[in-house]
């Protein structure tokens, strides 16, 4: 998904908090938004409805999550590094000296057609937006327009994570550190690292991860591809195993066709075969010639496809050893009952 305003990380709070890379900048777009509605106040004698038309004028709502995520205490379930698993995760929250007005700047009504007295009320609530949001940002960010965030799990050990933002003079704000780290707090690979022959793998993702939170898409992207190649030649090495390809016909294929290959004699999974046709051309085209921008970009999407790859990998190797304990039980059976 594409972040470029605050209120993109609606419902995304933790994602933003610990997984979102440090250094990039987010928009707060302050002006005002206006929602209509009507009112039906009564019917003439022709039974025609005398409606009143209402504009409210409200503060932009990059202006109202902003308020959300620093002033309201959360409670949310997400993964603890030191506790090694997931488990609620709380913040109290800023408390402010007095409470923040509702988002409603002002409200025109109108019943026929707008008049003159529309500008004035624009004109205010205009006015009035840059008064609260620079009140508020006086209260929270102070002076250097810096703000840590701290959050404890609700373990009994109480486990303590901080955050920290920076304000800019142009409106936008951008994580500068946290505690512990984006790396300590993906455990993404975890069940994965059992199966996977080639330990470099998980190495590699990592180490994908570590240039994305540094925005460098391009590196990110490479060290994308290089997994996507070995998962295809480790499945590859075992179909050699197992005597069960031409290694000739397979050496000498496009990947994608190496793909197919293994696909049909039941080596990789049936989602990798799936998005097959474009995965590796996309991830080739991002380290050849797209912008550390467009890479940044398509990069969640991208590791999102290369896990859901490695999620069925797990399926077939636990599937795999499910057929192999049956076929021995069934085996064991049919010798008893022959005897």
């Amino acid at each position: 998904m594409q972040y470029e305003r605050l209120s993109d990380f609606a419902g995304k709070g933790p994602y933003l908090l610990f997984s979102f890379p440090l250094y990039t900048k987010i928009k707060i777009n302050t002006n005002v938004e206006t929602t209509q509605d009507v009112e039906i106040l009564g019917y003439n004698e022709d039974d025609i409805p005398n409606i009143v038309h209402h504009i409210h004028f409200l503060e932009n709502k990059d202006v109202r999550y902003l308020k959300t995520l620093v002033t309201q205490g959360k409670n949310f379930y997400y993964y603890c590094p030191f506790c090694k698993r997931e488990l609620q995760i709380i913040d109290k929250g800023y408390g402010l000296e007095n409470e923040l007005p509702e988002s409603t700047l002002t409200t025109y009504s109108y019943m026929y057609s707008m008049s003159e007295e529309f500008e004035g009320y624009d004109e205010f609530a205009a006015k009035e937006s840059v008064k609260r949001y620079e009140e508020f940002i006086e209260q929270i960010f102070y002076e250097k327009k810096v703000l840590q965030m701290n959050f404890e799990c609700t373990s009994k050990d109480k486990h303590e994570f901080y955050v920290i933002f920076q304000l800019t003079d142009d409106n936008y704000i951008m994580k500068t550190g946290q505690y512990p780290s984006i790396l300590d707090f993906d455990n993404s690979l975890k069940e994965y690292t059992k199966v996977l022959k080639d330990k470099d793998v998980t190495k590699e993702l990592t180490n994908a991860e570590i240039l994305k939170t540094h925005n460098m898409g391009v590196g990110a992207f490479l060290y994308l591809r290089r997994i996507f190649e070995k998962l295809i030649f480790e499945q590859f090495r075992q179909a050699q195993l197992e005597n069960n390809i031409d290694a000739q016909v397979f050496n000498e294929a496009a990947t994608k066709d190496k793909v197919k290959i293994l696909y049909e004699k039941g080596y990789v999974p049936t989602y990798l075969a799936e998005i097959n046709p474009f995965i590796y051309d996309i991830l080739s085209k991002g380290v050849h010639q797209l912008s550390e921008k467009e890479c940044n970009l398509h990069y969640d999407t991208l590791r999102e496809a290369i896990l859901l790859i490695l999620e069925e990998k797990v399926e077939m190797v636990q599937k795999k050893k499910l057929k192999e304990a049956t076929k021995h039980e069934l085996n064991k059976i049919h010798t008893k009952l022959s005897q």
